[in-house]
């Protein structure tokens, strides 16, 4: 039995009383932003009902935030079951954000690193109740308890990711929707809600493009230098490029000094295993290219760092909840690294089993139009990575045309992607 949200839907105007109570509180009067309030049908069409969501952290069971976390930030207080986030542990790289279906930690621009609802630890541990909830005019948010037994709550925009959230929503009692032959009627004309601002944009993450296209594109080029020791990289590319990629990662932190905390949560957390493989794969790797005669002693161990580390990469951005199933994309680190490995080494069995699967991939997302990619740039990538496959062109070329190809369809891969959270697959279900 844990200390829960209880949430009305009948009960609830939208007044935003929670919220400004949560600022008084927390804030010294201003917004925190770790309560919102959401509502299904905004513009009132007499064909769907509007409702109201009032959703701040959930404290769940297993915290999705906390399992992400790469710097072990969060804890739990386990005297009234609050997941607790610790300013000074944080390193400010906003993942915890990303990977919370409930989109409760929201990062502090003035102080770099992420906050999020406390449940008011303090007052309920001296036997009071939230801000929030003592603030409710209406009754529609109070505190209660959850047993940890207890099905997920179901309602608009909240899914389910059986992380046992300690929330309970109330079963709405009225408003419900017309019959279903008004709705047929009616819907059609509704006007379309609009989808929240983004969180996740090509301009704002464009260090993390750079990153994801250099490790991969040094763990291939590595690995086919151990194949083939003449194509191995120079120490000076390797390395400096291995080193810039380390550093503009830094960049997407709002606390660079503590980016040592960055691998403390090898246990759950796929960014501290990318972090841990970075480190691994460019000590291993820089070895085996300074020493002479340890290519195949230094490097064959670089090179299983570097596909964990593809592996790591890929797994950074599977665990963020999307608002569509998650299906692999052509432009994901392990399949790229086969690719760009097969070109290096000589192998073209590798590097077109490679190619046809990134094609039959991008090829897919392009005749389902799941990324508005502007066409020139979609048939330029097309047209890349079937010459980048041509078994006839000189490698060094073909990794060359192969990256290009790999930069514009990582881009794309970053300009789709976006954390799925309770505003957006609300305006979704809206929407359908």
């Amino acid at each position: 039995m844990r200390a829960a949200f209880l949430f009305d839907p009948d009960r609830c105007t939208a007044c935003e009383a929670c919220r400004v109570a949560c600022g008084i509180e927390n804030n010294e009067g201003r917004d925190t932003g770790w309560r919102t309030i959401s509502t299904f049908n905004p513009q009132r069409h007499p064909a769907l009902p509007t409702r109201h969501l009032s959703l701040a952290c959930n404290h769940c069971d297993t915290p999705a935030c906390a399992l992400g976390c790469p710097a072990a930030a969060y804890d739990r207080d386990e005297t009234t079951g609050a997941v607790l986030l610790d300013p000074e542990k944080c390193i400010g790289c906003r993942y915890c954000s990303w990977v919370c279906p409930y989109d409760a930690p929201k990062f502090d621009d003035a102080h770099g690193v992420m906050t999020k609802c406390t449940f008011c630890a303090p007052r309920l541990a001296a036997g009071g109740q939230p801000a929030c909830t003592a603030a409710c005019p209406s009754g529609a948010l109070a505190l209660g308890v959850r047993e940890s037994d207890e099905a997920e709550p179901s309602y608009y925009g909240l899914g389910s990711f059986g992380l046992g959230p300690s929330l309970k929503i109330e079963k709405p009692r009225r408003g419900g929707p017309p019959p279903a032959l008004a709705i047929d009627e009616l819907v059609l004309d509704a006007p379309s809600q609009p989808m929240p601002s983004r969180k996740i944009t090509l301009s704002s993450e464009w260090a993390l493009l750079v990153f994801t296209i250099v490790m991969p594109a040094l763990v291939a080029w590595l690995g086919g230098g151990v194949v083939r020791t003449p194509r191995k990289p120079p120490l000076l590319v390797f390395a400096g490029f291995g080193a810039l990629a380390m550093a503009l990662s830094t960049m997407h932190l709002g606390k660079p000094m503590r980016a040592w905390r960055a691998i403390l949560n090898l246990k759950s957390s796929w960014l501290s295993r990318e972090i841990l493989f970075t480190n691994v794969f460019l000590l291993l790797g820089v070895g085996s290219i300074a020493v002479p005669h340890t290519s195949v002693a230094l490097g064959t161990p670089a090179l299983l760092a570097g596909i964990a580390l593809a592996i790591s990469i890929d797994g950074v951005y599977r665990a963020i909840p999307r608002l569509h199933a998650k299906r692999m994309h052509s432009a994901e680190a392990v399949p790229t690294v086969a690719m760009l490995f097969g070109i290096v080494a000589g192998a073209p069995v590798v590097t077109i089993a490679a190619g046809l699967v990134k094609g039959v991939l991008y090829g897919w997302r392009w005749a389902t139009k799941q990324e508005s990619v502007p066409e020139p740039f979609g048939i330029l990538r097309a047209a890349l990575l079937g010459l980048a496959c041509a078994p006839t062109m000189a490698w060094q070329y073909a990794f060359a045309v192969a990256l290009l190809g790999e930069i514009i369809d990582r881009a794309a891969f970053y300009n789709a992607l976006e954390p799925s959270s309770p505003a957006r697959r609300m305006t979704e279900e809206a929407r359908t």
